[in-house]
């Protein structure tokens, strides 16, 4: 592995885990062991060293949930494939995606609440990719094919929904087992579906 990926991995490790203001350069390098020159050689700064792991967590997060959606035929099955990743990442059965800790791009974007810094809106960039994804997904199935506002609205909800599961596995520590009742997934779809 190059230094630069190196720094990447262990300041995203650290990042996810402990919080971005709450872990230093020092800290990096030392986990990292490299020389603050070769940190500086690679990124002009902590908000661009940032960026890199955003970016690398935004490519390994997309990536995995493509994986599990690649599968599905149906939204419900999109719905049920989702909520059972999530329920198996909380629950730190994912290891690409390291101990759960809560979503890093909410997370990241409460320390920087200012929407037109860099790394916020690499935090929206995110939200906006996986919503685009589940659109992707759902718009492929044959029940919403060529049903643009029926496909927009299911992807939303599995978004909120999505969103809701993983602040309320960070906040309580447990996994919320509710989006994984298949009796409840099956019921949601046909009422949105019938707007």
């Amino acid at each position: 592995m190059d230094k630069r990926t190196q720094i990447i991995n262990t300041a995203l490790s650290a990042f996810y885990q402990r919080g971005i203001h709450a872990v230093g350069i020092n800290e990096i390098l030392k986990e990292a062991g490299v020389a603050k020159k070769t940190l500086y050689n690679h990124f002009v700064s902590k908000d661009e060293l940032i960026c890199a792991c955003l970016e690398l967590r935004d490519q390994r997060f997309n990536q995995w949930l493509y994986e599990q959606l690649e599968n599905c035929n149906t939204p419900f099955e999109v719905a049920d494939a989702l909520f059972s990743a999530l329920s198996a990442w909380i629950d730190n059965k994912v290891s690409e995606l390291g101990p759960f800790n809560g979503c890093f791009f909410i997370n990241t974007a409460a320390e920087f609440p200012h929407s037109e810094h860099p790394i916020a809106m690499l935090c929206k960039a995110h939200k906006e990719s996986v919503l685009q994804l589940l659109f992707d997904k759902l718009s492929h199935t044959e029940q919403l094919k060529g049903q643009l506002e029926k496909t927009i609205q299911l992807a939303q909800l599995l978004m909120t929904l999505k969103e809701g599961m993983i602040c309320q596995a960070r906040v309580t520590h447990s996994s919320n087992t509710l989006m994984q009742d298949p009796v409840l997934l099956r019921q949601l779809i046909p009422i949105v579906l019938s707007y």
